[in-house]
């Protein structure tokens, strides 16, 4: 393929608004791009910040209130596809816009119960987390998970076997590489795909602030996160390998209207370029797995 030119962010005002531009599927792609939305809404501040103000509880309620409608209604405009993770808290406190996820035709993950991080939990307690989250999940959309992603990004060192266990096929938990891989755990390698994230790709690191549980300055000007995750996807994409752009936000956080408007500019700046796959992280991941089963395991 020849090399494309990289759009730079003085370009996008020419881009046209169309949702119609041309993306590759698996087979013809430079790289894979991944939309993932964690609708935490108040099972984060209950669960990992372990706080039930009322103030801080509405901020996770922002996330259902306003920010999923204005996500999917992106998401329709460009046709694209995405992936939610959604704790069962959620599900269960939030069905309509659960449900109205669902409709739409994305993929849901399982992302614990209440938002618990697997670390402070007893081995009995993630497993009963995992059913909790499978069972609110499949009541109110029907759907078993295939993937899941630990809240806080945080594994403990009982969190693959029983996701094994439970026909988890995908993991989007680790942070070391920029490519899906194989889950090794205690040196051997397991059947769970991992789909890699990062925290500069995600919205909390950069947007959430908070004074209490914890301090969290946040508050990032939009065209700093712009400049950080175009120039990524642009660096991924000059490489030309089985890199995936892997945006990590969250509802009530990205959900913002300025916010919401840098995440359409950074659509359009990578539907500036040929041989870009959209893809759900299941799709992701069951490439990875065709393309290891044609030829050697890594």
């Amino acid at each position: 393929m020849t090399d494309q030119p990289a759009p730079t962010t003085a370009d996008l005002s020419a881009v046209p608004p169309a949702p119609g531009a041309a993306r590759s599927g698996a087979e013809g792609r430079r790289v894979a791009v991944s939309l993932t939305f964690d609708f935490d809404a108040e099972s984060a501040w209950l669960g990992s910040f372990k706080t039930d103000t009322p103030s801080a509880l509405s901020r996770g309620a922002y996330g259902a209130n306003e920010g999923v409608g204005r996500i999917l209604t992106l998401l329709e405009k460009y046709r694209l596809p995405a992936t939610f993770f959604i704790p069962g808290d959620t599900a269960d406190r939030h069905p309509q816009e659960t449900k109205a996820i669902a409709a739409a035709g994305h993929e849901i993950g399982h992302h614990g119960y209440l938002h618990e991080p697997p670390p402070g939990l007893t081995e009995s307690e993630e497993r009963e987390m995992i059913e909790r989250g499978i069972d609110a999940l499949e009541r109110q959309v029907g759907q078993r998970p295939r993937g899941y992603r630990s809240p806080a990004w945080e594994l403990s060192h009982n969190t693959y076997p029983l996701l094994a266990e439970y026909g988890i096929e995908y993991d989007a938990s680790q942070l070391g590489a920029d490519r899906p891989h194989w889950v090794h755990d205690k040196d051997a390698r397991t059947d769970i795909v991992e789909v890699p994230g990062a925290w500069e790709l995600c919205d909390s690191s950069l947007f959430m602030f908070a004074f209490s549980p914890h301090y969290l300055a946040g508050m990032s000007s939009p065209h700093k996160v712009q400049d950080m995750w175009c120039g990524d996807f642009d660096g991924m994409y000059a490489e030309s390998s089985d890199a995936c752009f892997v945006l990590t936000m969250h509802p009530q956080i990205i959900g913002r209207h300025h916010r919401l408007q840098m995440l359409e500019r950074v659509i359009r700046h990578i539907c500036q370029f040929e041989g870009v796959w959209f893809a759900q992280m299941g799709e992701i991941a069951d490439d990875f797995r065709a393309r290891q089963s044609a030829g050697p395991a890594s």
